[in-house]
């Protein structure tokens, strides 16, 4: 109830989705990744860095660790992180998701926007913590 009442405000206030990913950044990740994507040591990794430019070029990988969440270890500007993720798939509409896409991109230089269409074609093809690792480990090859 309380996140669908936040995307009717949003929407009814004219809010761009940029702007509206910028709020669900703030609600669902700034508190581990921090306001600017620069992280959390030894909780949360950088959301910017070189690998994003491998990884941002696949759009689905964006959307699958939003959706499905990523666990395990993984290397990230040369710091080991060992954890999980939780995916929003549950608690975030396609629409919400792909603000909060695009955001990411922009954070990272990019300028990837996401649609919702986009997002419900990954929601359709499953996805799981482990499998979004499996998958950025094959980007970064």
């Amino acid at each position: 109830m309380k996140r669908a009442l936040c995307a009717l405000l949003l929407a009814c206030a004219g809010v761009p989705a940029l702007a509206q990913g910028a709020v669900l950044y703030a609600q669902h990740c700034a508190a581990c990744h921090q306001a600017d994507g620069s992280g959390t040591v030894g909780l949360a990794p950088s959301l910017k860095g070189e690998h994003w430019a491998r990884l941002g070029a696949d759009k689905s990988y964006t959307a699958a660790v939003l959706l499905h969440g990523l666990s395990g270890p993984i290397v990230v500007n040369g710091q080991r992180f060992v954890g999980s993720m939780p995916g929003f798939a549950a608690q975030l509409d396609d629409e919400s998701l792909a603000a909060l896409a695009s955001h990411l991109a922009a954070l990272q230089g990019g300028s990837a926007s996401y649609s919702a269409k986009d997002i419900q074609a990954v929601r359709q093809a499953g996805g799981s913590p482990p499998q979004s690792r499996e998958r950025r480990g094959q980007l970064l090859k």
